[in-house]
């Protein structure tokens, strides 16, 4: 019994050590690491009850044995001597005995091995948004010397997150079904649900280029973890060759929808009658556009929030087809819409254009327009250095200046 009482008095000093100044800046303490026992009344350790003399004689010897030891120091109430402890502190020339009297790694030694953990993932990667996480989280455990919000303590949970990041890393632009992931990464169809989404849906959120008025299917989905197969909506003459010969065409149709499988299957053809493309971020816009607005030499594609990697393949196999049409997109006069006009100008077609989205759409439709706090203009000051947005820096000025936002379905009629 005595020690387990040992181990518990050291477990206690060395926690409160490693909650000090001196271990986060990792370096030697200048004053003592110390618990008090009684003194002044107060109490640190509750289970020394000086009310409890069989208790209290427990502790006391269980003092003067880890004293013997070299592990701790000791100090007696004044006028209870031999009687009443008053305090007691590590000695820091035998801090790694005490660890090993508790069986317990020294926490250095522990984020030592986490940072060497997350540079080996950081390594194996090549997602921006994941090395930036990985990087962030390294950087915290040197200067910190603790694990950052975003990192499980759980020490199964921690290895099955990078297991994870690599898996999603590895995989590339093929889409997979969320519990398809979850046999493939981890062989439980429910372990990423139950262990690692919530915590991976916080990362994405900081690190993802993602609107923060996204759902959590729609952020996983960007990523290319998706809980049902995706659907390419679009309305146009657009048609699939097949290397058989045969041919499936959409021109006819009010609307068409082909999945990711038809895309690898078959060349995706679009017609020489077509003269533009536009893609729409909303799909209340898409529909009424399609139904109302759009021309017969328009090919209209619904583009939906920040793009999964498999729409990726879409939009590429649209641009490839496209024989350099022009492109344009229609999104949200807000940081996400214009961060999705980036991203296809960045990853798809340089030439997409800003559909509806300037300074004058602002002004006409003011009345429908929704203010914004401080920090979300920060996030919008982010985009007017974004080389990739030039040609819109005065709409985005304009939104900055009124601290206004528009939303497409505004513009409905």
């Amino acid at each position: 019994m005595n020690e387990v009482m040992e181990r518990k008095i050291i477990t206690v000093l060395l926690d409160k050590y490693e909650r000090s100044s001196f271990f986060r800046t990792d370096t030697t303490p200048t004053k003592r690491i110390l618990l008090k026992l009684y003194e002044n009344g107060k109490c640190e350790f509750l289970d020394y009850n000086i009310e409890n003399s069989e208790q209290r004689i427990r502790i006391n010897e269980c003092v003067r044995v880890l004293a013997k030891k070299g592990l701790i120091s000791y100090e007696w109430m004044k006028g209870e001597e031999n009687h009443i402890l008053s305090k007691v502190w590590l000695n820091m020339e035998n801090l790694q005995q005490a660890y090993s009297l508790t069986h317990r790694q020294p926490q250095g030694d522990f984020l030592a091995d986490v940072d060497v953990e997350l540079v080996e993932c950081m390594g194996s990667v090549q997602s921006k948004w994941m090395k930036d996480f990985l990087l962030d989280a390294s950087e915290f455990v040197k200067q910190k010397r603790k694990l950052p919000p975003l990192l499980p303590d759980n020490s199964q949970e921690r290895k099955s997150l990078l297991q994870a990041l690599r898996y999603i890393d590895a995989n590339g632009s093929d889409g997979l079904l969320k519990r398809v992931f979850s046999i493939r990464c981890f062989g439980d169809s429910k372990y990423f649900e139950r262990v690692i989404e919530a915590r991976l849906l916080r990362i994405l959120k900081k690190y993802l280029e993602s609107d923060e008025y996204e759902t959590d299917e729609q952020v996983l989905n960007q990523i290319g973890i998706a809980k049902y197969p995706e659907q390419f909506e679009f309305c146009g003459a657009l048609s699939l060759e097949y290397p058989d010969g045969k041919c499936v065409d959409f021109v006819s149709l009010c609307g068409g929808t082909i999945y990711m499988q038809d895309i690898t299957a078959a060349n995706l053809r679009i017609s020489k009658n077509v003269r533009r493309i536009l893609s729409i971020e909303n799909k209340a816009n898409y529909f009424d556009y399609i139904g109302k607005h759009r021309k017969t030499d328009d090919l209209v594609i619904y583009h939906g929030g920040q793009y999964s990697p498999t729409k990726r393949l879409f939009f590429q196999a649209v641009a490839d087809a496209s024989m350099n049409l022009p492109w344009y997109h229609w999104g949200d006069i807000d940081y996400g819409g214009f961060s999705m006009l980036a991203r296809l100008r960045r990853e798809i077609n340089v030439n997409v254009q800003p559909y509806r989205m300037n300074k004058q759409e602002l002004i006409t439709y003011a009345p429908f327009a929704i203010s914004f706090a401080s920090q979300y203009s920060a996030k919008l000051q982010s985009l007017v250095v974004n080389s990739d947005l030039s040609d819109c820096v005065e709409c985005i000025n304009y939104m900055l200046e009124k601290k206004i936002r528009l939303e497409q379905e505004a513009l409905l009629e």
